[in-house]
């Protein structure tokens, strides 16, 4: 019986974390978007094409490089692409670090390298 409770509870906190887990793509561009409002539609348009491409850049697949070049040198589409690019890509380098580390490092007294560059971290 306790084995029925605990399998029960195990598979509904597994079901709990996995539907927060992710979102779909247009539903994270609009949450990396949210200090936009209220720019000129130019730079806001020039953010979110920006925003898409930083993601891209920094290993997000759902998102892909996007770029009007029709607009591309209009002041606030290029000043909003590359601020949309910067800050997109900064946070989601960010938050592949987090997931990516591991504070309870078995061998605390041998140096920490980067497995394929071998750099002390």
């Amino acid at each position: 019986m306790a084995r029925k409770n605990l399998f029960a509870c195990m598979t509904a906190a597994a079901l709990l974390t996995a539907g927060c887990a992710s979102l779909p793509p247009e539903e994270r561009l609009n949450r990396e978007m949210a200090g936009v409002n209220g720019k000129p539609p130019q730079f806001v348009n020039g953010y979110r094409d920006g925003c898409q491409s930083g993601l891209s850049a920094a290993g997000d697949r759902s998102f892909a490089y996007a770029k009007d070049l029709s607009k591309a040198n209009t002041p606030d589409y290029k000043l909003g692409w590359e601020d949309g690019f910067r800050v997109c890509q900064s946070r989601e380098a960010q938050r592949n670090n987090d997931r990516n580390s591991y504070d309870g490092y078995a061998y605390p007294w041998l140096p920490r390298t980067g497995v394929s560059i071998g750099v002390t971290l």
